[in-house]
């Protein structure tokens, strides 16, 4: 979960170049569309972050097929604004999960639901496949009203501690357990928002998975750490180095900081438990 910069382009250049890039029937539903976008273009601005109940714009059906067609099917300006959107540097990982390679674009608003905005720039956010795949078309939690899913453009990520994880090492295997944890001075529904996105998205399950993989890869860093000398505070030291390191590039709450501070407090880990994620 963090925040990402809005790619610097004039939403209304891509809609015109998209546009004038379709064939004649198309084109033209899209221009007869056109100030109808716009506005709701406008709207979408107004309103953000809170975009969830966004009036859907008065487009025909044909229009509306029209709209979706100039995202799915595509152009030379599509290609080029797929390729801006993806190839920045800044949103290799994806933003919704802070693990995988960002390799398609969700519409944080539905296409299906919202079709003006299927080449509006601020609504296409860099994603990975599973988090594309797990958000789909949903938009509010119907028992709370609270936007389901964090938008990586406009949300502002919380400085104070919200992510935590429990490290055990049982049965000659390390457990972990992530979780989020209302802190102090936060306001509910900012945390319900947090919690909806976590769950959504599976990151516990991930989170874990993840870290567990990644701890094998660690292993050698670890050994050579604790030597022959045994040395668990040296191997405590380790972690508590490459969390602050995590935390200076992605914040105090990305989850692989959370990790290596919870083993770094854990005594039977630093003390030879780390044997437990070799390969």
């Amino acid at each position: 979960m963090r925040s990402i910069p809005l790619l610097a382009v004039d939403a209304t250049d891509v809609f015109d170049e998209i546009t004038a890039a379709k064939h004649q029937l198309r084109r033209e539903r899209m221009q007869v569309a056109r100030a109808d976008v716009l506005a709701a273009y406008q709207g979408y601005e107004d309103a953000v972050p809170e975009v969830g109940e966004l009036d859907e714009a008065p487009l025909t059906d044909l229009q509306k097929e029209a709209m979706r067609h100039a995202f799915t099917v595509e152009t030379e300006p599509m290609t080029a604004l797929r390729g801006n959107l993806l190839g920045r540097i800044s949103v290799a990982r994806c933003p919704f999960c802070g693990i995988s390679e960002s390799s398609t674009l969700d519409h944080y608003l539905p296409k299906e639901r919202y079709p003006e905005f299927s080449v509006f720039p601020k609504n296409l956010v860099p994603s990975c496949a599973v988090c594309n795949t797990r958000k789909r078309d949903r938009i509010l939690d119907e028992g709370t009203n609270v936007r389901m899913f964090l938008h990586p453009c406009y949300d502002l990520i919380p400085d104070t501690a919200f992510l935590a994880v429990r490290a055990r090492i049982e049965a000659d295997a390390l457990i972990l357990s992530y979780h989020l944890a209302r802190p102090a001075g936060m306001a509910l529904q900012t945390f319900q928002h947090l919690r909806s996105h976590f769950n959504e998205l599976g990151l516990a399950d991930r989170y874990r998975r993840m870290g567990l993989e990644h701890l094998g890869g660690q292993y050698p860093a670890l050994r050579r750490a604790y030597g022959s000398g045994e040395d668990a505070e040296r191997v405590a030291e380790k972690l508590i180095e490459g969390a602050e390191d995590f935390e200076v590039v992605s914040g105090s709450n990305y989850w692989l900081a959370k990790l290596y501070r919870a083993l770094a407090d854990n005594d039977d880990f630093c003390d030879g438990g780390f044997e437990v994620v070799r390969v």
